[in-house]
């Protein structure tokens, strides 16, 4: 007895196991997944440069923030002493004083002047000094500038000198305090900007991610359709060889 011929199934089986054994490990490994073509590489490429652009001007503006709490904080150091020096003022002014008791409220006034340009000295940020010097901050389009502010034309004799320290002293706090406002509402943009970029590049991924399991599905169906018709095969083979030898 002739045996007919029939679809020999081992060489689809083993395209398609090999098939589905790379779609597999690209599954487990994540690797390439979201980057089967160049147009999808070069999209999450494009996306992964932005959010690390993002990313960089985010901590540029949290640099800028702490820079205008370091300077926000020395203001008020300052603002509290120029307040001490306006208080000796007044008292050395006063015609009950003798020269020994002046000479005391001049050599407080001095020491507190002193500690005011030390403070201001101390105010730096990675070895940059905050007064005196102009700044651009976050992503670039927010600059700040901090006077020098230096308290050495202060005198005890002359009001006039500390009220206009304390004015100077105002308008900065004023200013810091808009830079402060700016870079905050600079660092929640960019946190939404870069979460919404992420999820867009995960999307692409995902997508991917979700072809390349039905992809695997698909393989393994074939694959399990293979070997059912290798199996009736070996089935109607074993029928053949009974009749025969029957």
């Amino acid at each position: 007895m002739k045996l007919e011929p029939s679809l020999n199934p081992l060489p689809q089986m083993g395209a398609e196991s090999s098939k589905r054994d790379k779609t597999l490990e690209k599954i487990a490994t994540a690797i390439e997944i979201g980057m089967q073509d160049g147009s999808s590489r070069s999209i999450a490429d494009t996306l992964q440069n932005q959010v690390s652009t993002m990313s960089q001007e985010l901590m540029n503006s949290n640099d800028g923030i702490s820079m205008m709490q370091i300077a926000g904080g020395t203001l008020n150091s300052l603002s509290d002493q120029t307040q001490t020096l306006s208080d000796l003022s007044v008292r050395y002014n006063s015609a009950s004083l003798n020269d020994s008791q002046k000479q005391a409220l001049e050599g407080e006034f001095t020491k507190t002047v002193q500690s005011m340009q030390q403070s201001i000295n101390s105010s730096t940020f990675s070895g940059q000094s905050l007064f005196g010097s102009s700044l651009t901050l976050g992503d670039g389009s927010i600059s700040a500038s901090i006077p020098t502010l230096s308290p050495a034309s202060l005198s005890i004799t002359n009001q006039d000198t500390l009220q206009s320290y304390q004015d100077s002293l105002a308008q900065a706090g004023s200013d810091i305090g808009s830079t402060t406002n700016a870079l905050v509402s600079s660092t929640t943009s960019l946190l939404n900007q870069i979460t919404a970029t992420s999820a867009a590049k995960s999307q692409i991924a995902d997508n991917n991610m979700a072809n390349a399991v039905q992809d695997y599905q698909q393989s393994n169906q074939k694959f399990d359709m293979a070997q059912l018709t290798m199996a009736h095969q070996n089935t109607l083979l074993q029928q053949n060889i009974m009749q025969l030898l029957g």
